[in-house]
């Protein structure tokens, strides 16, 4: 199915950007964005994989032949893979963890419903929608979390194998330093996407 790979959604979509200073404005606000305290503020939506904004202000002239390509407005790309079945799953999460970064991207942009609506902001992102063909995943069908969780059980075995290496063990101490680290992984529950 379009737009789908296992578990994950790829969602592509070009809104229009208001016009008057918008552009600049959003822009300047997206450059703002890497200071949020882990990298990125869709880090709070803890179903995306990977998402990425660019202002497209023109069509490259290719030269004669080709004919110039003028854009009636500036737009607003957003491309993001993220857990779910359908862009419901990203507007929802948008909702309930940062309604402010939905008014202060899209707000820009032609025909923004607001973030009170949810339905609203469905049909909205789905009428900006560009149909994915062919989505790529690495591993399509582990969500987010899963994925962390094997990056820290990875970071902690290595460890051990660094340590074990340094110390010299018995396979005794082995063992008994496995079930430790076995013992604080089990515990790992949720991990902050961008944490790590």
């Amino acid at each position: 199915m379009a737009n789908r790979n296992g578990r994950k959604y790829g969602f592509t979509g070009l809104f229009p950007i208001k016009p008057g200073g918008h552009s600049s404005r959003l822009r300047n606000y997206l450059r703002s964005l890497d200071r949020h305290r882990y990298g990125s503020p869709l880090s709070d939506l803890d179903i995306v994989h990977m998402a990425r904004w660019t202002i497209i202000e023109r069509l490259p002239y290719q030269g004669l032949p080709a004919k110039r390509d003028i854009l009636q407005s500036q737009y607003l790309l957003f491309l993001c893979d993220f857990d779910g079945e359908s862009v419901d799953a990203l507007v929802w999460d948008f909702v309930r963890f940062s309604p402010h970064l939905l008014i202060r991207v899209w707000g820009h942009c032609v025909g923004f419903p607001g973030a009170r609506s949810r339905e609203a902001l469905a049909i909205y992102f789905e009428q900006c929608q560009l149909n994915t063909d062919l989505l790529l995943a690495d591993v399509p069908d582990a969500t987010v979390n899963e994925i962390l969780r094997a990056l820290v059980c990875r970071r902690m075995l290595a460890d051990l194998i660094d340590r074990k290496q340094r110390n010299g063990w018995t396979s005794s101490a082995l063992q008994n330093q496995f079930q430790q680290m076995w013992a604080m992984l089990s515990a790992v529950g949720r991990v902050q996407p961008g944490s790590l």
